[in-house]
């Protein structure tokens, strides 16, 4: 059997599931670093006020034809290492994936397919705690790369901040 991994935009009747899922995945994480504006602590509004919004891109990630996550994609403002973005650039705020699919390699490939939905990209950013290996496994096999850049925040979380270039032949005339 073949395993199918896609991306679609999110509608409203995704928010709910994906609600839950967010809050599922956060959960270890929160546990973990008691940071106040994790999204395990944020209600469906989080989500379906980001739906049809200029600053934001949301996608439903699905496995197998049935929702297993959902990716955030910032497009203008700003970020922890970014005052504002640049014109063709993008950070990735947030994926998601149900507890109990982690460590399939859905994230890497949801990645790969959102970022054709951004045909004018030059560059896209992500970052994260620095000591989540699962997470700078997942990145750096999508392409990202270290920037070296770190940043710590009022907890004590260190951030670290990736990047992934599009190659010239790829990024906007």
């Amino acid at each position: 059997m073949i395993t199918v991994i896609a991306v679609r935009p999110t509608g409203p009747q995704d928010a709910e599931q994906l609600c839950q899922l967010q809050k599922a995945a956060f959960r270890p994480l929160y546990e973990k670093y008691h940071d106040s504006s994790n999204p395990y602590l944020r209600g469906i509004e989080d989500i379906t006020s980001r739906l049809d919004t200029p600053q934001f891109r949301y996608f439903t990630i699905l496995y197998d034809h049935e929702i297993a996550g959902g990716v955030l994609y910032r497009c203008i403002g700003r970020t922890p290492f970014c005052e504002s973005l640049p014109e063709h650039e993008y950070y990735l705020a947030r994926i998601y994936i149900r507890p109990d699919l982690q460590g399939r390699h859905i994230a890497r490939a949801a990645i790969l397919l959102c970022e054709k939905y951004f045909p004018d990209a030059a560059c896209f950013h992500v970052d994260f705690p620095q000591d989540l290996a699962m997470n700078r496994r997942c990145y750096e096999s999508a392409g990202f790369t270290d920037t070296g850049k770190r940043l710590e925040t009022d907890l004590g979380i260190v951030l670290a901040a990736y990047q992934k270039t599009i190659k010239s032949e790829e990024a906007p005339l």
